[in-house]
């Protein structure tokens, strides 16, 4: 089913400086371009017919234009001619340019304000707390919602705007960024500004400690791992938390090499009683 026709409709909301363009407007939530093009228009033209069309992406906040064409291309004789896709990038409305620049601005503007923030050691208090840990997450979840609660409104705020105007239906708005820990080291977290009620989802994708050694948050998937660290202190606080758990690195079998002490992830002799 077509979408609506949002040329009229732009004319009254912003003031062109040149003439506005109608256009089919495609929902295209972190979507394969080529793939919704070609599938709308198999859907939506007849053959010879030729539209605008333009696919917004509330995901990756962009938005890009087509023209398509629905054509028939010739097969053996005796057989029907079978029905292709023609498209080729056109201008998009000024309109939703806009639109999405107001989404860049307003996320940008959140990220720039998350990555001035150090995730107190009152919320993390090490780098090696995130394995195995329950709640880790949910406590970074709930500190950086509470200090950017104003950026998070505004991006669902300008989202919400878009998709009602453009009769979408996703508003979630990810933004993938390092934010450091007091505590020394830093996550790669994916924020995502979702809606019902309006609050930021936090997807942990990658946690480094001070000594650039990954850590990871299921402790299986550290034995045998190779660590380093400056100071023997540091191998010390990753014990902290590995030996509770039945691992851990010998402090006996570190090797000192290159500015660091060195040594590896076992289970051997790491019974916590």
């Amino acid at each position: 089913m077509k979408l609506m026709f949002i040329g009229i409709f732009f004319a009254s909301l912003v003031s062109f400086s040149t003439p506005a363009v109608s256009s089919e407007v495609v929902e295209c939530y972190n979507c394969d371009h080529q793939a919704k093009i070609i599938s709308w228009g198999m859907l939506n033209l007849k053959v010879g017919e030729k539209e605008h069309v333009t696919l917004v992406d509330i995901y990756n906040k962009n938005a890009r234009s087509y023209e398509v064409t629905l054509s028939l291309t010739p097969t053996l004789p005796g057989m029907p001619d079978v029905p292709f896709v023609i498209y080729q990038l056109a201008s998009t409305p000024s309109g939703i340019s806009t639109m999405m620049t107001d989404l860049n601005r307003a996320s940008n503007s959140l990220i720039a304000e998350a990555e001035t923030k150090k995730i107190p050691e009152t919320v993390i208090s090490s780098p090696w707390e995130f394995v195995n840990c329950s709640y880790c997450r949910a406590d970074v979840n709930d500190y950086l919602n509470n200090s950017l609660e104003g950026k998070i409104k505004t991006v669902e705020a300008t989202a919400i705007t878009i998709a009602q105007a453009l009769n979408l239906i996703n508003t979630s708005v990810p933004n993938e960024f390092e934010i450091a820990l007091e505590a020394g080291g830093s996550i790669l977290i994916e924020l995502t500004v979702i809606n019902s009620p309006i609050k930021l989802e936090v997807k942990i994708i990658r946690i480094l400690d001070a000594n650039n050694n990954e850590v990871e948050q299921n402790v299986t998937e550290l034995n045998n791992m190779n660590v380093k660290a400056e100071i023997e202190a540091h191998i010390e606080d990753m014990n902290n938390y590995l030996n509770p758990l039945g691992y851990g690195v010998h402090m006996h079998s570190l090797i000192y090499s290159g500015g660091f002490y060195r040594g590896r992830v076992t289970v051997e002799g790491f019974d916590y009683k």
